[in-house]
């Protein structure tokens, strides 16, 4: 157990021996609750959303490129990135909970300044999403959609990645110029969960989505086991993660 006095909230760092699962406790995070809960409600919508983000979670995890506090993004931050490729995808396979409302005027749900309202009717979302459930691709297509995605279609330069919008936005209006990948957090959106990385952890990261495009996308004419596609030392080159984080 440790104290991680890096991160934007001081966290408790535990490891459960019993689960082999690492803990994060923070406190008096009040917002962090309503994004969590938020995450929650998007991974029921569709089963393939838990499967993308287990998947990204894994990635990053052995391209040692998820952990904020030494230069790169947190894992939040690619939960947002798999979500904001599943709202962009034709047909969607998750909408824009902070944009359904039944009455016409969005109700207000304050939490330190900030609006937390979002739909959570999972079982309503029919009524107002006509075309639910009309994407029929496989989770396979969809991780290599969502590689080709970050590495040749979206502009990292001109758009920010935010997923309480359908629409795109531009770095300009949010006056987010000056960094490289940007992502707003849906709830305190003046939050750049990108804030932190340096142009050379930028371009590490974007060099493991690059060959991961190349690994899950070349043809094998056997079975491998999961870690042909998650081996780090093919993804990263052999290159040790950059540690400068860029205040």
């Amino acid at each position: 157990m440790h104290l991680d006095t890096t991160a934007k909230v001081p966290i408790v760092k535990l490891f459960h021996q019993r689960s082999g699962l690492d803990v994060d406790i923070s406190l008096y995070n009040t917002l962090a609750l309503h994004n969590t809960r938020l995450l929650f409600i998007y991974s029921a919508i569709d089963p393939r959303v838990k499967c993308l983000c287990y998947m990204m979670k894994r990635f990053t995890k052995v391209c040692d490129i998820s952990d904020a506090s030494r230069g790169s993004l947190s894992f939040y931050a690619y939960i947002l990135m798999v979500l904001y490729f599943l709202q962009q995808r034709s047909p969607p396979i998750i909408l824009v909970l902070q944009k359904i409302y039944k009455d016409d005027i969005k109700p207000r749900i304050l939490v330190n300044g900030w609006n937390t309202y979002f739909f959570d009717q999972i079982d309503e979302l029919p009524t107002y999403w006509p075309e639910y459930g009309e994407n029929k691709e496989s989770v396979g297509q969809l991780w290599l959609g969502l590689l080709k995605f970050y590495t040749e279609e979206f502009d990292f330069k001109e758009h920010v990645i935010t997923i309480r919008r359908k629409r795109l936005l531009i770095t300009f209006k949010k006056k987010w110029t000056s960094k490289f990948i940007m992502i707003e957090d849906p709830l305190d959106c003046s939050h750049n969960l990108g804030s932190g990385l340096s142009r050379k952890m930028t371009n590490f990261i974007m060099k493991a989505f690059v060959n991961g495009r190349r690994v899950f996308g070349s043809p094998v004419n056997t079975s491998p086991e999961m870690e042909h596609f998650f081996d780090g030392d093919v993804l990263t080159e052999g290159e040790p993660a950059p540690n400068d984080r860029c205040y």
